[in-house]
């Protein structure tokens, strides 16, 4: 039995005692509501519902409801609840119900456990055949693999810590009855879907894979296992070779290779690298081999011709970064160093110089501390995981999450010096890694965030990348400061603190939605008219952005609800196959979590580049309430089309829009919003 206290608003017990008392008061429940009069009918099942709420708390709980399903059925749990009629379910609805916590998950479960009793034939009903409740429990899992394998998304961070318990207890229990193997094609689609992102961080896609090697049997005849096993090979034995060698016995299979050998694997690595975004420790051995082999470092990183220039001016430093920096405990780094390469930093000489400053420094001890953290069970040093980190956000900046915290802006500046200014953000790494301090200036006073108090984020979760590791926790703090500065000026606070915080490329040019001080929402249509004269190509003489914008959207979840504010950063806008669209860095972990029921990002198959999510511009517009913009480019808002307009007034106000009150203005005018 799993008494693990994990936390939560009500203490669990450790006892077996007292969850064997727990029990006993559940079957006598039972039995009460099955033999109450109409009248207490609603009260009986109310106390029967939190007996059930502390029973999964436990693992054995679940199984113990489970096994309790066809008495429970029995005397009406289910009878006049939106779950009484089994027919009537729908499988995409399930994750959201278990998500809101309170009875609505407690009765979800219930649900699902019940649908498991038909399917195993323990329980019979008119209205569900086994095949029928096998369907939906496939179906269930299907749509809730951010569930089963959590992707630590906005959405999920605000699911209660209790709430997010029971969920993992009902699917690990599920995942007895419904192997893995039966959702080989749904999990291969979701492995293609979390590389072609390109995450820096990439322990969810080996998690996911790494289950379906242990106890899934591929066939390579079928499509979706033929995709997984590209994966699987990637992140496990990239290579024929690497099937036949142990990580133990490689590089002395490495020393022995005949040259044209040598060359061929050397390719084969790198290629399965580029393709996949995944690197392994066979990638390590590899490139640690060939450190000062030029040529065949070139192959084995898979590099571009430019990559291969770079690489040919920068060979010594190259060889040093590969000594020094990679690892087997830093594998997933080799992907990083390739596409950092490729971005020609190098002959930047702030980024050179940066990177050369940092093998030179001590590390904090506090911040050591964390940097372990963010690696357990590693005995890399952590100079060694920081430098190797550094290349994983230099050579992919749009690779770059979150994590579990609510620290969306800082990990958007991350990524935007990481873009932008690489020799600052080097500086800033370093500085923070010496001193566990960063200094930021706010109109003309200095912040140090070593002085300040806590930022966003109550605690950080240091599942991070260690560069982030290092920097959020003062952004953050520095960041709260500055909008508790800002904001009692009767204006979106972000006007000032973007400009600050992030760097002088902000335009000045600022326009929000929504009113601080009243929780309403104010203007709208100019407010859309502006973003669409200032950033849509049919308005604004087809000029694309030269900086990534700052924008600030109201997150929804699945069914349009509102979820609260959070940063984004506008990349570009263009048109793909006669639609012009948006292309936007999300830093919540995942692109492509649905917004509405119509409203879900692609990130891949619409122009998109590795890391970028886009939508319709239409349809990204509906969930922006600030951004930032030249006055210059500012134009008359009445050229935008009415129709346009209106479209997007009604798909905010069904939307997120049901949160506030709005007050409008009909006058259409050409404002300077700076």
């Amino acid at each position: 039995m799993d008494v693990r206290n994990n936390g939560g608003d009500r203490a669990i017990s450790t006892s077996i005692k007292n969850f064997e008392r727990l029990k006993d008061s559940f079957l006598e429940s039972i039995g009460d509501l099955a033999n109450a009069m109409p009248i207490m009918k609603k009260e009986k099942s109310k106390k029967l519902l939190s007996l059930a709420d502390q029973l999964t708390d436990f693992e054995d709980g679940v199984r113990f409801l489970y096994e309790s399903m066809a008495e429970l059925t029995e005397a009406g749990i289910f009878s006049d609840s939106m779950w009484q009629d089994t027919d009537k379910l729908v499988p995409s609805l399930v994750g959201g119900t278990l998500k809101a916590g309170g009875q609505s998950t407690v009765m979800e479960i219930l649900s699902e456990l019940r649908i498991l009793s038909i399917r195993e034939k323990k329980l019979s009903s008119e209205k569900m055949s086994a095949k029928e409740a096998s369907l939906f429990l496939k179906k269930m899992l299907v749509s809730n693999l951010d569930l089963i394998f959590p992707d630590g998304s906005e959405e999920l961070r605000n699911i209660p810590e209790q709430v997010t318990r029971k969920i993992d207890h009902l699917f690990s229990f599920l995942k007895e009855y419904i192997p893995v193997s039966d959702l080989k094609a749904d999990l291969a689609e979701e492995i293609h879907q979390i590389c072609v992102q390109r995450p820096i961080i990439t322990d969810r896609a080996l998690h996911i894979l790494e289950t379906i090697r242990n106890e899934v049997k591929l066939d390579k005849n079928e499509k979706s296992d033929r995709l997984l096993l590209k994966y699987i090979n990637a992140a496990f034995s990239p290579t024929p070779a690497c099937i036949d060698h142990t990580p133990e016995t490689y590089a002395d299979f490495l020393k022995d290779c005949p040259a044209d050998k040598l060359t061929d694997e050397a390719a084969m690595l790198g290629k399965t690298m580029r393709d996949t975004g995944l690197s392994s420790f066979y990638h390590v051995t590899m490139l640690r081999f060939v450190a000062e082999n030029h040529s065949l470092l070139g192959k084995a990183l898979g590099l571009d011709q430019s990559g291969r220039a770079e690489l040919s001016k920068h060979k010594e430093f190259v060889t040093f970064l590969v000594q020094k920096a990679i690892t087997p405990k830093t594998a997933r780094s080799c992907y990083g160093l390739a596409r950092f390469i490729e971005r020609t930093l190098l002959s930047h000489q702030p980024v050179k110089s940066g990177l050369e400053r940092l093998f030179k420094i001590e590390i904090h001890e506090e911040v050591a501390e964390n940097l372990k953290q963010s690696h357990s069970g590693s005995n890399q040093s952590p100079l060694a995981i920081l430098l190797a980190d550094c290349l994983g956000i230099l050579g992919q900046p749009l690779g770059i999450g979150q994590g579990w915290n609510p620290t969306c802006q800082s990990a958007r500046g991350i990524s935007l010096w990481s873009r932008h200014a690489p020799g600052k953000l080097l500086r800033m790494i370093e500085t923070a890694a010496k001193t566990n301090n960063l200094t930021m200036r706010f109109e003309g006073q200095l912040l140090s965030s070593s002085e300040l108090g806590q930022g966003v984020a109550e605690k950080i979760d240091y599942n991070l990348d260690a560069v982030s590791v290092a920097l959020v926790p003062h952004l953050d703090r520095i960041y709260n400061e500055m909008m508790k500065r800002a904001s009692y000026r009767n204006e979106d606070p972000h006007k000032w603190v973007n400009p600050a915080l992030y760097g002088h490329w902000i335009p000045v040019g600022f326009s929000s939605a929504y009113d601080y001080l009243t929780n309403s929402i104010r203007d709208y249509e100019n407010f859309l008219r502006t973003l669409y004269v200032t950033h849509h190509p049919a308005y604004n003489g087809g000029n694309n952005l030269v900086y990534p914008n700052p924008v600030g959207i109201f997150l929804t979840g699945s069914t349009g609800k509102l979820l609260g504010f959070h940063a984004v950063s506008l990349l570009r806008v263009a048109e793909h196959e006669g639609e012009v669209r948006i292309y936007f860095l999300n830093p919540n972990n995942e692109g492509r979590q649905q917004w509405q029921s119509d409203i879900k990002p692609s990130i891949a198959g619409k122009g998109e580049r590795s890391g970028e999510s886009s939508l319709p511009f239409y349809q990204f517009a509906s969930r922006v309430y600030a951004f930032h913009f030249n006055p210059s480019d500012l134009g008359a808002l009445n050229q935008v089309d009415d129709e346009i307009i209106q479209k997007v007034i009604q798909i905010a106000k069904n939307s997120w829009g049901t949160s506030y009150t709005w007050t409008e203005s009909n006058n259409l005018q050409s404002i300077n919003f700076s």
